[in-house]
């Protein structure tokens, strides 16, 4: 009888500053479908947005966590979505048995932090990346939780000695990363062919259009490369806030015919599928999804040295390089696009690794739950 009391579904609050398009979204809501079927209850709270909120989530609980990052604007509006984010929450807390909550990034941290006070309610809280200057402040937020969790060794040493986290609060627990569903390679040579033109190499980077993605860098080093391989074709599939600037940045360094701004697309496998090599030129990252993504399509990756990326690509996969080095970055490409063998071998070992448990949702969404229950008390 112990047993199945101490086993029972737990109930679980996760919480995001903003249910929009991204890969902390898909996290949270990969962990939420595999937690709820294993007969979990689940509830989702933050600002709603493109992927859930009210109108697809009936006990979504609302709170204007959006307004208490930057986007809030100056600081006495962000301290009152604070101040109104946490009441709203400490009265959903005090009419709803929760086991535990577990806030992913700092805005709804600092709101869990003070809703809790007094209520013994545990608290877990993910960092999912940042700029490096921002870790000592989210440290701050992030040390008060009970624990910290991170998906990759580089970001919890950062946490540590940057953030002042305690080590015995930090926690590595990777991203779980779905296999595709398959695509008939009629499809894959067709869109190849429509995305190549009378090009000869595709270079695909899948990201939202913001700052930290470092798509600026991304339209430097298609300048770069252009004059010396005038046969690649780099393709971006995603959209964001900067993007008429960046096309506009594009016109303007002469590459608009060698790079082309697909927007948001529905399958990003199916083109990742069809390229040769996968690029990110991000600023910062934790553990980018898009990565075992590409992997798992069975082409290379060329990365900038942000956090978990050296965590996941080595000589055998693809390079990394440098954060914001042009040049390296220039280099890497046109050493593996420009040798078919070494490419092809590197596309093969990548795949491969994309088969290892580290990504595997079951088994990476099993560690979050046997946590879940240490945090309850309930291990």
């Amino acid at each position: 009888m112990t047993d199945k009391i101490a086993r029972a579904p737990l109930h679980v609050l996760e919480m995001q500053t903003q249910f929009g398009v991204g890969g902390i979204t898909r996290h949270v809501l990969a962990l939420r479908d595999w937690m709820r079927g294993q007969g979990h209850r689940v509830t989702l709270g933050g600002t709603g947005a493109a992927w859930a909120g009210p109108e697809s989530e009936p006990d979504f609980l609302s709170l204007p966590t959006r307004f208490v990052s930057g986007e809030g604007g100056g600081l006495p509006a962000r301290l009152m979505a604070t101040a109104r984010s946490a009441w709203t929450l400490r009265r959903w807390l005090k009419r709803n048995r929760v086991d535990l909550i577990h806030a992913h990034e700092s805005a709804p941290a600092l709101v869990a932090n003070l809703a809790r006070i007094g209520l013994g309610v545990p608290l877990a809280v993910t960092y999912h990346g940042s700029e490096p200057a921002r870790i000592a402040s989210f440290g701050k937020i992030a040390g008060k939780a009970d624990l910290v969790i991170t998906p990759s060794h580089r970001s919890a040493a950062d946490l540590a000695g940057i953030g002042g986290v305690a080590k015995d609060k930090l926690k590595v627990l990777g991203l779980g990363v779905a296999p595709a569903p398959a695509d008939s390679e009629d499809e894959i040579a067709a869109l190849r062919r429509d995305l190549l033109g009378d090009g000869d190499r595709l270079i695909i980077t899948v990201a939202r259009l913001e700052h930290q993605k470092g798509i600026d860098v991304l339209i430097d080093v298609v300048a770069r490369l252009i004059p010396d391989h005038p046969g690649l074709r780099f393709i971006v599939a995603g959209d964001g806030v900067d993007e008429a600037a960046l096309k506009a940045r594009a016109v303007e360094k002469g590459v608009a015919g060698h790079l082309n701004f697909l927007g948001r697309v529905n399958r990003p496998h199916l083109y990742l599928r069809a390229a040769d090599l996968f690029l990110l030129t991000s600023r910062w990252e934790a553990l980018p999804f898009t990565i075992v993504e590409a992997f798992q399509a069975g082409i290379p990756a060329v990365a900038t040295a942000c956090s978990g990326v050296v965590e996941l690509i080595d000589d055998e996969v693809g390079a990394v390089v440098p954060i914001g080095d042009t040049g390296a970055i220039a280099g890497a490409v046109a050493r593996i696009v420009g040798d078919e063998a070494l490419r092809a071998g590197m596309a093969g070992a990548a795949l491969e690794k994309s088969k290892l448990d580290r990504f595997d949702p079951d088994w990476v969404h099993r560690q979050f739950e046997t946590t879940y229950y240490a945090l309850a008390g309930r291990g």
